[in-house]
Parts: structure tokens; sequence; C-alpha cells
């Protein structure tokens, strides 16, 4: 089963050294939305649990659990992510793509959200042209 939403809420921020990236499709009462999450530095026991990475949480399937994207696609408009069949709790879901109209975000901000996101992890971040 693939996902998909229009987006019309978005934020990305850096709170408690934690990165966040949010977007809805809702601001107030989200019925879909994907939130991102990743510390800046990991202890010994994110390591040992498997927390070591970030995390993802799907507000519309009530789905959430660490690492699993393999591939982020970001397009003028679009982002589609690309999940692992390896990796239990998104087993089920092969990808997830947000569309939104112009000006919701300011693409050089979301770029530098996602780098803060997948640094250092194995997912690839492809960037198709404007």
């Amino acid at each position: 089963m693939n996902l998909e939403f229009h987006a019309n809420t978005y934020s990305a921020y850096t709170e408690d050294e934690v990165h966040i990236l949010g977007l809805a499709d809702d601001p107030a009462q989200p019925t879909y939305y994907l939130l991102l999450q990743r510390a800046e530095e990991f202890d010994e026991q994110d390591e040992a649990l498997g927390m070591a990475t970030y995390h993802v949480e799907l507000g519309s399937q009530g789905v959430s659990g660490y690492g699993g994207i393999e591939q982020v696609l970001l397009a003028p408009g679009q982002l589609t992510l690309h999940f692992s069949q390896a990796v239990a709790w998104c087993r089920a879901l092969p990808s997830l793509e947000i569309r939104w109209e112009t000006g919701l975000l300011v693409p050089d901000e979301l770029d530098a959200a996602l780098a803060g996101i997948f640094n250092e992890t194995a997912t690839v971040i492809r960037r198709q042209a404007q």
C-alpha cells in the first residue's frame, strides 16, 4: 500500500538538540502527517536499543519506527520517501508521497532539514531539478 497526501502546513526546526521536520494536511487537527526527528548526538543506550538514527511517525496510519527510509526524492512541490522492506515497522508501506502548493515552504530550508535528519545514514537523498 502506497500512501500519499497533500500538505498544507510545514515546520522544520531544532529544539533541545533534536532536528524536527513535519508536513501535515492540517495545522490544527491533522489526519495525515509525516514527522521526522533525529537527535544531534546518541548515547550508549540509544545504540544498544537501535535508536541511534532518525525516528519516523506517520499519523494517518498510526505507524512509527526508527530508520527504514531507503531513498528520499525531492522534486518541486513533492517529497517521496521509499521505505525498506527489511525493516519491520515499514514493511507494508513501499512509499509515501507528499505534495504541496508553491509557497508553502522554502526549498533550501527543506533541503537543510532533510540533510539534518539523514546525516550519516544510508538514506539516499535525490533532488530533481527545479
